[in-house]
């Protein structure tokens, strides 16, 4: 069986692997995608037909969750993360920031132990301007229906800290994510 994902459900399908246990509605889905609902609404009837998806309603509300016992779940997951999954999309919109050198993820989705209440944590080294990367991550947030929490450092401190620093080695001695490298 092979499936072939139209950009919409591969973007619907990010927000779903990043909030794996988290159930959602059209407008939900539309007001984090930025779309409209009737926009995607046949790509997640696709979904749910394919069995990706399934749904629930709470009175006239229609709200969709991913099916875990789908039998290619594991395969879409790694290809969604590897395409446009939460990584990537944190990549691809901070290696627009001038001057970030290097970026990763830390904490729960470094450690694949995220809950649906988990942040993201990130470690950002370089001299970005510090508004337009704040506004890029706000943006994000937005996007990934979670907060964002990151620690700034120039090249230079995080060299120095990195051996001193116990917040910085206790984090450096666990699993990270690259994500800029």
């Amino acid at each position: 069986m092979i499936i072939k994902l139209t950009k919409n459900q591969s973007l619907v399908l990010s927000i779903f692997f990043a909030n794996p246990d988290k159930t959602f509605y059209l407008r939900e889905l539309g007001r984090m995608l930025k779309k409209e609902p009737g926009v995607f609404q046949k790509d997640i009837n696709n979904l749910e037909s394919e069995g990706i998806l399934k749904s629930t309603f709470k009175g006239k509300s229609r709200f969709f969750k991913l099916n875990k016992n789908y039998p290619l779940y594991q395969e879409i997951k790694g290809i969604i993360k590897k395409t446009i999954g939460l990584e990537k999309t944190i990549e691809q919109y901070l290696e627009k920031i001038p001057d970030i050198k290097k970026v990763f993820i830390y904490g729960s989705f470094a450690q694949g132990t995220a809950d649906n209440f988990s942040d993201i944590d990130l470690i950002i080294i370089g001299n970005p301007p510090e508004s337009k990367l704040d506004s890029v991550l706000r943006s994000l947030e937005k996007q990934f229906n979670r907060e964002i929490n990151y620690t700034l450092y120039r090249p230079s401190e995080f060299e120095r800290k990195k051996q001193s620093n116990p917040f910085l080695r206790e984090i450096l001695s666990h699993k990270m994510i690259d994500i800029i490298k």
